[in-house]
């Protein structure tokens, strides 16, 4: 036991001190010299009035020690960071206060020490930046505003300097020389303006720091930050980089070695061309669209695929494909799994896919989708999903198994009557079906590349011939309003072309050139014929004059980019001058045709990227009312009165959801007192409506489709409703309902 009256002593490793930037440290030994177990703390004390000292200026470590026994020691170090007084200079008493919890306030112990502080005396200035984050866009000009407060009794000259962001975002610098009156406070700000260029302008966090220097004194600093908000898209393509198998011969000399090529092979370049400021992960997801179809699945693949959450993380996608890959004839390889999207550069990712030849048959085509999965969904994937195409001959070529049997067959089939061959129906999916003004001819388009005419016949359509034989699936095809001689019919590929009903002239393909690959979803005439509008999954609508004598390159009259995919048209009010548009996110926009401006309908419903608006319905004898349908299985009816003439919103006369299965076409009869809806349930309802445009009663089912429906149409004739349905069933129907003529008028 230490001999000692104190029961704590106390030993400084030095007694004098003195001050350096970045700070000084020195050590304190404490014993205990008492007779029992005791924790020790230690203070600092400046010799300063209360009201002066600067806050946090010392450090201790550690802050308390453990219990120690009689006659053990713990050793503080004590580290000074800062001048307890801003602007002192010369020589300061400090005082080490060493005291314990476990001993009475008598017993501490008390040391003094000198902390000798170089300078004149000049008080740092103090700042304070009165915002310290900035989330802005690329082009965005803004204000980083900071306070400055001179603690000098006298006049001093105070330099600012922003570091840390580049030179050229600052128009007018990034210093300033300042003079300040002693005891006075100032707001300073920096003018910044972000680039437009995405390079540039990359989303992502820039730290930065404004420093206040003095002379003679230490300089201050304050950080913040500056996030550059995502902007721009993501398009996605696809190109063939070799020709697949089908597509090659053999060298003559070599074509006996026919059965070793087993594989049909081809390699698609899928690419991603990044116009944004987000650098981001992706990847992509394949599916074999024959092996999804075999599934039974109650909704069609295209409505599914668009359901798929683009947050899935990249485990659950590869665990996805790796099951999908079990059930499909098709082996795929895809190189990089997975990259990082650079900034205004295509990505380019290697897709391989191969197919096991048959022995005998003929060459099949086979179809895989390739969806593009993005790690951040605030950048929009233009064409996010592309359809891809293997063709798969057969082992044993056409002329070896058909021999003789294939001449007589072509030979019969030369003269065998062309009726035989009109009787046919869509090999594909039919994606519209129209009948027209009068109800006694229709025509329809089909996935299978072809357009047909046919005849209304009692319950029945009966082919009439085959109009236009293309080279890409068929989106939409619409009657020329006045004397139904022409139809205009949309394709994947987003051109548009003429049919002339009577001559069987197709004219050349309407088409921008930002219109390429850009499908075609929707079509509609001016009353007049004079014009005709098409709606595309760009966001585009154009208008394009139709008239005889226009050069192909005068045909576009104007157009306008909504800002979302486009899946239906419709022009709306007693004189045309509106289009009513809709599509993804559930947005229902009108386009003023004589101001050129867009007036969204806000009072819609849940704007989500994955609702979409699938169809629009007007009525010929009430031009301000139409009816809408969407993916999230609902109806609404509307009038467009009170938004038409700009005095207040567009008025929902009713709304109503069959069972949440997503609704692809409505058509109404030409007086409004019927509307029919088709759908993913495969369903075929009639609805009545009143004067108002409100149901009477529950709607009649009129036909159930094992597959889902994509159109529908209704022509009244009298008493009697024509409704024609088509969808994944490629056979087109005809419906008669018999009704009493309505008084809904």
């Amino acid at each position: 036991m230490l001999k000692s009256k104190e029961k704590i002593l106390t030993k400084i490793d030095t007694n004098q001190l003195e001050f350096k930037l970045g700070g000084v440290s020195f050590d304190v030994t404490v014993i205990n010299n008492s007779d029992g177990f005791a924790t020790f703390q230690v203070e600092l004390l400046a010799d300063i009035a209360k009201g002066n000292i600067s806050d946090d200026w010392y450090r201790i470590s550690p802050d308390v020690c453990t219990k120690k026994p009689p006659g053990d020691s713990t050793t503080f170090t004590i580290r000074i960071i800062d001048i307890p007084k801003r602007g002192f200079a010369g020589v300061m008493t400090l005082t080490v206060r060493v005291f314990s919890l476990e001993l009475p306030p008598s017993e501490e112990s008390r040391q003094v020490i000198r902390l000798l502080i170089p300078g004149d005396g000049i008080p740092a200035p103090q700042i304070e930046l009165l915002s310290q984050e900035f989330n802005r866009y690329p082009g965005e000009v803004f204000q980083i505003p900071i306070s400055i407060e001179s603690l000098s009794q006298k006049a001093s000259k105070i330099t600012l300097r922003l570091n840390g962001l580049d030179l050229s975002w600052f128009p007018k610098g990034r210093e300033r020389d300042l003079r300040l009156p002693g005891g006075s406070k100032i707001r300073e700000v920096f003018e910044c303006q972000i680039p437009n260029d995405f390079i540039l302008a990359e989303s992502k966090h820039y730290d930065f720091t404004i420093e206040a220097s003095q002379l003679d004194t230490t300089a201050v600093r304050v950080d913040g930050v500056v996030k550059v908000l995502p902007r721009g898209y993501v398009d996605f393509n696809c190109k063939k980089t070799i020709p697949s198998l089908a597509d090659v011969e053999l060298p003559k000399k070599n074509r006996w070695l026919f059965w070793k090529q087993y594989l049909a092979i081809q390699e698609f370049s899928l690419e991603f061309d990044n116009q944004s400021n987000l650098c981001q992960e992706t990847t992509i997801k394949v599916i074999d669209l024959e092996a999804l179809d075999k599934k039974n699945l109650k909704f069609p693949f295209w409505f599914k695929f668009g359901d798929t959450k683009k947050k899935q993380n990249q485990e659950n996608i590869l665990e996805t494909e790796a099951k999908e890959k079990q059930n499909s004839s098709l082996t795929w390889e895809i190189f990089p799994e997975q990259a990082n999207l650079s900034l205004n550069k295509p990505t380019n990712f290697n897709f391989k896919v191969q197919h096991k030849r048959p022995w005998f048959g003929w060459t099949k085509l086979k179809y895989i989708q390739a969806q593009a999965i993005t790690s951040d969904d605030r950048i929009e994937v233009r064409n996010d999903t592309q359809t891809l195409e293997l063709a798969v001959p057969p082992m044993l070529p056409l002329w070896l198994q058909l021999g003789g049997l294939l001449l007589g067959f072509l030979i019969g089939s030369t003269i065998v009557n062309r009726s035989f061959w009109l009787e046919q129906q869509h090999s594909q999916p039919v994606n519209s079906l129209r009948l027209s003004g009068l109800g006694r001819e229709a025509v329809s388009g089909s996935n299978d590349q072809t357009i047909r005419r046919w005849l209304v016949q009692d319950n029945n359509l009966r082919p009439l011939d085959v109009l236009l034989r293309a080279d890409k699936a068929v989106r939409v095809v619409r009657y020329r309003p006045v004397n139904n001689d022409q139809i205009a019919i949309g394709f994947e590929n987003g051109e548009i072309q003429l049919v002339n009903l009577l001559s069987g002239e197709v004219s050349l393909p309407l088409s921008s050139n930002n219109q390429k690959d850009d499908r075609v979803f929707d079509l509609v005439f001016t009353k007049d014929s004079r014009s005709l509008f098409s709606g595309h999954g760009s966001g585009m609508v154009w208008q394009w004059n139709i008239q005889d004598g226009i050069p192909l390159n005068q045909r576009i009259q104007r157009s306008i980019q909504v800002g979302f995919a486009v899946n239906t048209l419709a022009l709306v009010g007693p004189d045309e001058n509106h289009v009513a548009i809709a599509g993804r996110f559930n947005q229902l926009t009108l386009w003023n045709l004589k101001n050129n401006q867009l007036q969204p309908m806000k009072n819609y419903g849940v704007d989500s990227q994955e609702n979409y608006i699938n169809s629009i319905a007007t009525v010929d004898k009430k031009p301000y009312m139409i009816a809408t349908a969407d993916n999230q299985g609902s109806i609404k009816t509307w009038n467009l009165r009170s938004c038409l003439t700009g005095k207040d919103n567009c008025e929902l006369i009713e709304e109503w959801v069959l069972d949440k299965q997503a609704i692809r076409s409505v058509a109404f009869s030409s007086d409004g007192c019927y509307l029919a809806s088709a759908g993913d349930n495969g369903q075929a309802i009639l609805w009545s409506l009143n004067s108002k445009g409100e149901r009477r009663g529950d709607g009649q089912v009129i036909y159930q489709s094992s597959k889902p429906l994509k159109s529908i149409d209704l022509n009244r004739d009298r008493n009697q409703l024509l409704i024609t349905t088509a969808g994944d069933d490629p056979q087109v129907r005809l419906h008669r309902v018999t009704k009493a003529i309505s008084s809904c008028q």
